[in-house]
């Protein structure tokens, strides 16, 4: 019985599978081929020399330097507010207040630079608030989502623990960073990895707003890359790709490594 549920599970994923294969686990493979390469009609090896031209990039270093602080700044900012908002939503039951929650994300990023732009004004985005109101953005866009997230995953949490943090003595405070943060730790790291797919998205708003010439500290490793593909450089794009997948890779390895730690800690 369960070998044939396993193979009905694999039947059912097959679809989903082959696609993400299809469309996106065979061209990133495809274009490693353009990382030691050089020229578009008649391609030659030459090794590891593009990545050696990024490290070498002011622009690349600049690029990689502003996501980085973005990365590092907003996503635990978004987590934190959603971890929150959904500590206080799985108290009772807010239908209408999660839906409200949600329409900063579906909101369509036209609409949504419009908005922001008639709030604050051109000035006020071009100077040096452009960063951190580009920060209040990104959590006006992830943190109600990700706090809807969060909160299905305490509601299905027993109500014991809770109960035993308090007779034992300890206030809320407790329970939440001693007990539901660390039960909490595999949504978290899911949210999180959202909470940075996430921000990628958060090209498009940025784009609406400022076009392909943002702020200094604006300047995003998806402006590099976009500059790339207009200028036909594939390999400084495959390379910078590559460069981004082996680094997200490393930190969710290094996430999940933490998250582990913090599962045998509440065991």
């Amino acid at each position: 019985m369960q070998t044939k549920n396993k193979r009905m599970g694999l039947l059912l994923i097959l679809p989903s599978l082959t696609g993400v294969c299809a469309f996106y686990v065979v061209p990133f493979l495809s274009s490693l081929y353009y990382t030691f390469t050089q020229g578009v009609t008649e391609p030659r090896f030459v090794g590891l020399a593009n990545f050696r031209g990024l490290l070498d990039s002011p622009i690349f270093r600049q690029a990689i330097g502003n996501t980085a602080l973005f990365l590092v700044l907003g996503v635990p900012l978004a987590l934190a507010c959603a971890l929150l908002l959904s500590f206080v939503l799985a108290k009772g039951r807010f239908p209408w207040q999660q839906w409200a929650l949600l329409l900063p994300f579906v909101l369509p990023a036209s609409s949504f630079a419009v908005a922001w732009e008639g709030l604050w004004g051109r000035d006020t985005l071009a100077g040096p608030a452009a960063l951190p109101l580009t920060l209040l953005l990104y959590l006006l866009r992830n943190a109600g989502y990700l706090s809807v997230i969060l909160t299905g995953a305490i509601r299905t949490l027993p109500t014991e623990y809770q109960e035993i943090c308090c007779l034992e003595g300890g206030g809320e405070e407790r329970y939440l960073f001693h007990i539901l943060i660390p039960l909490l730790s595999p949504t978290l790291l899911f949210a999180g990895i959202v909470a940075v797919m996430n921000y990628f998205l958060l090209f498009r708003d940025v784009y609406m707003l400022y076009g392909e010439t943002p702020p200094r500290r604006l300047y995003m490793l998806q402006h590099f890359m976009n500059s790339s593909f207009y200028k036909l450089n594939y390999q400084r794009l495959s390379a910078a790709a590559f460069i981004t997948v082996l680094t997200l890779s490393a930190l969710v390895a290094a996430v999940l490594l933490l998250q582990r730690r913090m599962k045998s800690h509440v065991e």
